[in-house]
C-alpha cells in the first residue's frame, strides 16, 4: 500500500500550474503528482548510479581496484523496456 504526502505552505501559482498540467495531460491531480515524484526518484537513482560509475572510472584510471562500486546486483531490463522508458519521459515533459 501507499504512503499519503502532505505538502504544507505550497504557493497557490505554483498549486495551480501544476493542477493545469495535469489537467492538460488528463490525469488527475492525485495521479499526475504520483507519476511526477515517481520520475524524480527515478531521476535521482539514475544519479546516484552515475556518481558511482564515475567515481569507478576515476578510481580505475588511478590504477585502483573497482570492485565495491560495482557490487550491485544486475537489472536485466531489456533493451527495448529501457528505451520505451526514455522515450515516455521525453513525451512528458
Amino acid at each position: 500500500m501507499g504512503v499519503t504526502v502532505q505538502v504544507r505552505d505550497l504557493d497557490p501559482a505554483v498549486n495551480d500550474r501544476l493542477k493545469g498540467a495535469a489537467a492538460a495531460k488528463g490525469l488527475s491531480y492525485s495521479e499526475y503528482l504520483r507519476r511526477e515524484l515517481t520520475r524524480i526518484a527515478e531521476k535521482l537513482r539514475i544519479e546516484e548510479r552515475w556518481r558511482e560509475v564515475t567515481a569507478a572510472h576515476r578510481l580505475q584510471a588511478e590504477g585502483q581496484a573497482i570492485t565495491a562500486v560495482f557490487d550491485r546486483p544486475r537489472l536485466d531490463i531489456p533493451m527495448d523496456e529501457v528505451v520505451q522508458g526514455i522515450r515516455e519521459d521525453r513525451d512528458s515533459r
